[in-house]
């Protein structure tokens, strides 16, 4: 089948970091296209520059140089606020610490992000309600997440990846925290995700899950050193 159009490229992007009197480079001239409806595993040891490409991927961040483009649109010279609109409308992040939080129930965990796109409070909680029942946690609705265990919460904060109906999701060892069965859980929802549509970026450090992904980019010192599909 052929592939669809790049919805994110990463054009010779470096990023560096100060640390004290130290300069850390991060990242080391990374040039690499993301496709539509993709699953893509980023892998690489401690230190590689995983999580910082996973980080421009999701326009968390900006690159010390280079460019970024989503949909062929340059986004490395937008404004804190422009990038913040994007990733809330466009990119779903889950995270290895979930991220959850701790006050909130689960229900007003995953209505949370539609709060910052100016969704009206019904609409908010029918679709979070709806996500609820999609990862198998509506009765669980209201816990508060020191109520729950590890995988529902992963669940958890998945249906809020999924709340502004993302094109892509971004998961930074989302089974890390997990034990194998409840990760291999989690694993078959985001494959599920991606054959509905979804484009997938995963860092993992696991072998067997990144040979579950279409194309696996390894990363060593700030640079790509192999693609694998």
């Amino acid at each position: 089948m052929a592939k669809k159009g790049a919805i994110i490229e990463l054009r010779d992007v470096w990023k560096t970091y100060q640390m004290g009197a130290t300069t850390v480079q991060a990242l080391r001239g990374i040039s690499l296209q993301i496709f539509e409806d993709e699953f893509v595993a980023v892998q690489g040891p401690s230190g590689s520059g995983k999580s910082t490409s996973v980080n421009m991927i999701g326009c968390l961040d900006l690159p010390t140089k280079g460019s970024i483009f989503l949909d062929g649109k340059d986004i490395s010279k937008l404004s804190e606020s422009e990038l913040a609109q994007i990733r809330g409308r466009r990119i779903g992040f889950v995270f290895q610490q979930f991220n959850l939080i701790p006050t909130l129930s689960a229900i007003e965990n995953v209505m949370l992000p539609m709060t910052f796109q100016g969704v009206p409070f019904e609409k908010r909680r029918e679709r979070a309600e709806n996500l609820l029942k999609l990862v198998d946690m509506d009765d669980r609705a209201n816990h508060r997440p020191s109520e729950l265990s590890g995988g529902e919460q992963q669940r958890i904060a998945i249906a809020r990846a999924l709340v502004n109906d993302p094109e892509v999701v971004l998961a930074d060892e989302p089974t890390g925290n997990l034990d194998s069965k409840t990760g291999a859980m989690i694993m078959d929802f985001l494959k599920k995700l991606n054959k509905e549509g979804k484009t997938i970026v995963m860092v993992t450090h696991d072998n067997n899950l990144a040979r579950k992904a279409e194309r696996v980019i390894f990363l060593k010192d700030g640079e790509i050193v192999k693609h694998l599909s």
